[in-house]
C-alpha cells in the first residue's frame, strides 16, 4: 500500500501541488467561513497552489464538486469533519478517489481527533491518511516530505498527529499542539472574504456587516462531562498575544472591510488581563469595530466593571452555557457553578448593558422529566435574551460517552449515529423519546413566546435576507 501511494506521489515532483480544501454541504445552523481551513492552507509552503470549495456555502451538489474535481486534477484534497458529518465523507472520499484516483485525500476535525483509528477505518478506502490534533505545522511537513520519492514509514512516522496503515496496520503517531500560537500564520481570508459569505452568523443576529470570525485561545482547562473539547484541544489554554490578535483584526478591517469580530472560542475570559488589555487598547485606538461571543464564555471571573469594559469598548452580546436548571444534573455535569451563581453571573451581564444568551442541554444522564420542567422555568426567570436547547449528545471523548459505553448503555455506531443538537442519539432510563421531543418545543415555546421576547428579536433582525435565515432556523430547531 505504502507503494502504491508513493507512485501516486510521483506526480508532486513535476510541478507545483493543487491542493484543495473542501467542505461538504449538510445542514447547518450558520454558515461561516471554514477558519481551520483557511488557517491549514496559510502553513502550506508557498509553492503550493491552493483553493478551497465551499460546498455549503454556495450549496453546491455532489455532482459540481466531481466535475471540478475531474477537471481540475488536484494532488491533495483535504477533508474535514464532525461527528455528524463522517458518514457523508466517507460517502464522498470514496466517489472522489473514483472521479480522481491519483489523489491523495486527507482528513482531519473533530471526529479523527476522538477516534483516530477507529475513524481511519471506517472511512476507507477514499481516505488516505487522517490527522489528529494541531493540523498546521503536520500538513505542511506531510505536504513537504511528499515532494519526495522516499515516501515510507520512516518519513511518515515523524509527522505529528498523523494516521496511516502501514503493513496492514493503522498506526497514529502522537498528535502536536502548538504552543505558540503567534507562530501560525493568519487564516488565508482570501480564499474566504467574509463578504461572500450569507448573513448567517454562528449566534443568529449581528450588529455589523461584514462580519468575521476569529479564535483567541485554544485549550480547555475545565472538566464538563459532556465536552470533548479538552481532548481535541487539550486542557491548557493557549492564547495569541494582544498584539497577534489586533494585528489581525486591523488585517481584516482594511483589506476585507470588515466591521465586525464573532469570536468562536469560549475561553478569552479566563485570561483576565488580555481581555482587558484588549478592550483598553480597541477604546485607545478607536477601531469602530462590534464584537462577540456566540460560542460561549466563562463569566464567574469576570466583574461589574470588566462587563462595562467590554461594553464600552464595542462588545454587545455573550453567550453562557447555562446547561440546567437543577443543581443536582450540573453537579454531576461537573460545570463548577450553581444556579444562583449563574443567575448572577447573567444578571452582572444585563446590567453592563450587553445581550446574553443561554445554552441549555436536556436528556442529561440521569436527568428526570422533572429535572427538565424545572430548567424551563428557571429559563424564565433569569435574564436571557434568547435561549437555545439541545439534546444531550454522547460524544466520544467525553467523560459520559465512557461511563455509558463501559456500563452498557450506549453503543456507538459511525453508520447511525448523527451526533447533531437536532438529534436524539440517547435516551436515559427516566424519559422516553416522545417525552425529549415534547420538552424541547416546550421549553421553546415557553421562553420565546412572550412579548419582550419576540419584540426584541424583531429588533434585531437586519433586513430581509437575516429575517429569512433566522426563520429557517427557528424552524429547524422547532421541528427537530
Amino acid at each position: 500500500y505504502i507503494i502504491l501511494l508513493t507512485k501516486r506521489f510521483n506526480i508532486f515532483m513535476k510541478k507545483s501541488l493543487n491542493v484543495v480544501f473542501i467542505r461538504i454541504n449538510s445542514v447547518a445552523d450558520e454558515i461561516i467561513p471554514p477558519i481551520h481551513y483557511g488557517y491549514l492552507a496559510a502553513s502550506l509552503p508557498r509553492s503550493c497552489n491552493v483553493s478551497l470549495i465551499d460546498m455549503l456555502r454556495d450549496n453546491m451538489d455532489e455532482e459540481c464538486l466531481l466535475k471540478e474535481i475531474t477537471s481540475k486534477r488536484f494532488d491533495l484534497i483535504c477533508l474535514s469533519g464532525y461527528s455528524k458529518d463522517i458518514v457523508p465523507i466517507r460517502n464522498l472520499s470514496g466517489k472522489l478517489k473514483v472521479h480522481s484516483p491519483e489523489s491523495i485525500i486527507v482528513l482531519g476535525g473533530v471526529q479523527s481527533s476522538l477516534m483516530p483509528e477507529a475513524t481511519m477505518e471506517f472511512v476507507e478506502p477514499g481516505v488516505d491518511f487522517c490527522f489528529t490534533g494541531d493540523g498546521e505545522n503536520s500538513l505542511a511537513k506531510f505536504v513537504v516530505n511528499t515532494e519526495c520519492r522516499n515516501f515510507s514509514h520512516d518519513i511518515l512516522k515523524d509527522i505529528p498527529g498523523l494516521v496511516y496503515r502501514s503493513n496492514g496496520k493503522i498506526v497514529k503517531n502522537p498528535e502536536e499542539l502548538i504552543a505558540d500560537l503567534d507562530s501560525i500564520p493568519f487564516p488565508r481570508w482570501d480564499l474566504m472574504p467574509p463578504s461572500s459569505y450569507p448573513k448567517s452568523p454562528h449566534g443568529a443576529f449581528f450588529r455589523q456587516f461584514p462580519y468575521a470570525a476569529m479564535y483567541a485561545t485554544r485549550g480547555c482547562p475545565f472538566p464538563c462531562t459532556f465536552c470533548a473539547a479538552s481532548r481535541v484541544s487539550g486542557k491548557s489554554i493557549r492564547h495569541r498575544s494582544l498584539g497577534n490578535i489586533m494585528e489581525e483584526i486591523k488585517l481584516l478591517r482594511n483589506n476585507y472591510g470588515v466591521k465586525e469580530i464573532h469570536f468562536e472560542d469560549d475561553n478569552f475570559s479566563v485570561k483576565k488581563k488580555l481581555l482587558v488589555e484588549f478592550c483598553e487598547t480597541l477604546l485607545k485606538e478607536d477601531l469602530n469595530i462590534t464584537w462577540c461571543f456566540p460560542n460561549g464564555l466563562r463569566l464567574e471571573m469576570l466583574d461589574l466593571d470588566d462587563l462595562r469594559l467590554m461594553h464600552r469598548a464595542g462588545c454587545y452580546a455573550v453567550n453562557v452555557g447555562v446547561e440546567s436548571g437543577s443543581d443536582r444534573i450540573l453537579k454531576r455535569m461537573k460545570k463548577g457553578i450553581t444556579t444562583e451563581k449563574m443567575r448572577e453571573s447573567i444578571a452582572r451581564v444585563k446590567r453592563a448593558g450587553i445581550d446574553i444568551g443561554g445554552f441549555f442541554i436536556i436528556g442529561f444522564p440521569g436527568e428526570t422529566k422533572e429535572d427538565i420542567i424545572q430548567t424551563i422555568k428557571y429559563s424564565k426567570t433569569l435574564e436571557l435574551d434568547r435561549i437555545g436547547v439541545s439534546y444531550f449528545q454522547p460524544y466520544p471523548g467525553t467523560k459520559e460517552y465512557d461511563d455509558l459505553v463501559k456500563s452498557g448503555k450506549f453503543s456507538y455506531d459511525m453508520n447511525l449515529m448523527k451526533l447533531s443538537l437536532h438529534t436524539i442519539n440517547y435516551i436515559n432510563d427516566n424519559l422516553t423519546k416522545r417525552q425529549l421531543y415534547w420538552l424541547r418545543r416546550r421549553a421553546f415555546i415557553a421562553f420565546y413566546f412572550r412579548w419582550k421576547i419576540v419584540v426584541k428579536l424583531l429588533k434585531e433582525v437586519r433586513n430581509i435576507e437575516h429575517m429569512m435565515f433566522i426563520l429557517k432556523r427557528a424552524m429547524r430547531w422547532l421541528t427537530s
